[in-house]
């Protein structure tokens, strides 16, 4: 992948020189600039003026693990449809196989299939 426009932009990286899951969550400078982007953005949607306040940020910040938090079911079942094993998924989640299993099986079972869309 090349991207650089004058000098600026993305260095043409390998696949092997990428990590690929699955792996443990972690925190990282990557990380902590998207936080900052969507807390910023849903601080200033919900709350125009409000930047620098910090109920504004706390308010941001636990829609946005409300957010992740709800969308994880639907990605484990993802994963499953796509033949990841649990072992994989609890990488992913930095929890254990069993309660990976545990946690989100009921779900990956009884959640509704999507119909294919013409």
């Amino acid at each position: 992948m090349t991207g650089d426009i004058d000098g600026i932009g993305p260095k043409s990286v390998t696949l092997e020189d990428r990590p690929v899951p699955p792996a443990p969550p972690r925190t990282g400078e990557d990380s902590a600039d998207v936080l900052d982007e969507a807390t910023f953005t849903l601080t200033m949607d919900r709350f125009p003026g409000s930047w620098g306040d910090a109920a504004a940020k706390l308010h941001a910040l636990a829609s946005l693990i409300a957010e992740a938090e709800a969308a994880i079911p639907d990605a484990v079942a993802d994963a499953i449809d796509q033949d990841h094993r649990w072992q994989d998924i609890a990488i992913c989640l930095g929890i254990t196989p069993s309660a990976a299993r545990r946690r989100y099986a009921g779900y990956v079972r009884s959640r509704p299939v999507a119909p294919f869309e013409d």
